[in-house]
């Protein structure tokens, strides 16, 4: 008789408790809150193997039009986002802090393997146990797990306790921002580190594509040539890759101190180049022996088959492996297997008019 009274007593104690602390939660913690029990239920995961992910994925569109508190105008792929974006914005930076920014699918996790690395002085044994995503949280999201993702909440106890999430002093940082939705610290020209990559718009867009068909919390992406279409008009998550690659530009060439510029096809090109210049704009000295080690841990090759930065883990975040993979192909110039000629020619005239008198150039091939 005690059981059927306790229980139900319990229950709504229960149902009490988290229904006040949910009010008093802020809103990106009660966005990670279900991100969070997404993922220990295993729904995405779930979808995935009963196939309802495809079926319940709506047609590529983003609906939802954000205006930050600053004013810049972006869209969402969900309304959650709106609160991590505004949390972005009044996260408070120190002199230390280096972020790795990119539009998506430009090179970011090569990048924040080769930071990682200079800053830990190529020592191996630091990362060999731990996710990519885990060591560098991302700006723009919320934690998910410990060993998963970590993003703007982990950001905030680090900066509040002055704790490193790794044997150094610098918190690396992750962001796919636009320069007009960093936090506003940076944007009014407080200290920091911000390493850009930029890769030419079209192995971009490719790319892109294809992280659209094998995530399944992304909007379908449709066809080929109905993404190429928003990607080209900007209707897209993140917006367009003009204005997000050409702003980074235009402050670089006035701030080189506090940013550098590189892109994907220079780091193709020659990385072990790309490796000293970017460990000496973070004040680091490396040995010839440090490079060569960064040098081969960062090898496509390399990469795609570690555990730690190939993302095998996100079957967890909704990823499906067996559409695509997570590093596909890490090429320059495999646009030309997608794009039509008259697609090319078109992008071809957007393009020339939209960079036309920057200074910019990345070429399409190497």
């Amino acid at each position: 008789m005690q059981v059927f009274i306790v229980l139900p007593l319990a229950l709504t104690t229960a149902f009490l408790y988290a229904r006040t602390r949910w009010k008093s939660m802020r809103m990106i913690d009660r966005y990670s809150f279900k991100v969070k029990l997404m993922i220990k239920l295993g729904i995405a995961h779930l979808l995935h193997m009963t196939g309802l992910s495809q079926i319940l994925r709506v047609r590529y569109l983003y609906p939802i039009y954000y205006t930050a508190s600053n004013g810049y105008k972006t869209l969402l792929s969900n309304t959650g986002m709106a609160a991590v974006y505004e949390e972005a914005l009044k996260f408070k930076i120190r002199d230390d802090d280096v972020f790795i920014a990119t539009y998506s699918k430009s090179g970011t996790t090569w990048m924040q393997q080769i930071v990682w690395l200079i800053c830990n002085n190529a020592d191996t044994n630091v990362a060999e146990d731990k996710p990519l995503s885990s060591r560098i949280p991302f700006l723009e999201a919320v934690d998910m797990t410990d060993n998963v993702l970590l993003g703007i909440q982990t950001l905030e106890k680090w900066q509040k306790n002055k704790q490193s999430l790794g044997p150094k002093t610098e918190k690396l940082i992750k962001t796919h921002l636009p320069y007009g939705l960093l936090p506003e610290d940076i944007q009014s020209g407080n200290k920091c580190k911000i390493i850009y990559v930029a890769r030419n718009a079209k192995d971009v867009c490719v790319s892109f594509y294809f992280f659209h068909v094998m995530n399944m919390l992304l909007p379908h992406p449709g066809t080929w040539s109905e993404f190429l279409k928003n990607y080209s008009s900007g209707n897209i998550m993140f917006g367009s890759w003009f204005p997000h690659v050409l702003t980074y530009w235009e402050k670089f060439q006035t701030d080189k101190e506090r940013i550098y510029f590189t892109t994907y096809e220079a780091m193709k090109k020659d990385m072990k180049k790309e490796i000293v210049a970017v460990a000496n704009f973070l004040g680091k000295k490396l040995t010839n022996e440090q490079i060569d080690i960064i040098f081969n841990l960062c090898t496509f090759d390399s990469m795609s088959k570690d555990k730690s930065t190939n993302y095998s883990h996100g079957k967890n975040l909704g990823m499906n492996f067996k559409k695509s993979k997570f590093m596909r192909k890490g090429e320059v110039g495999d646009w030309k297997n997608y794009f039509t000629v008259n697609e090319n020619a078109a992008f071809d005239e957007l393009y020339a008019e939209k960079i036309k008198d920057s200074g910019l150039d990345i070429p399409f091939e190497l």
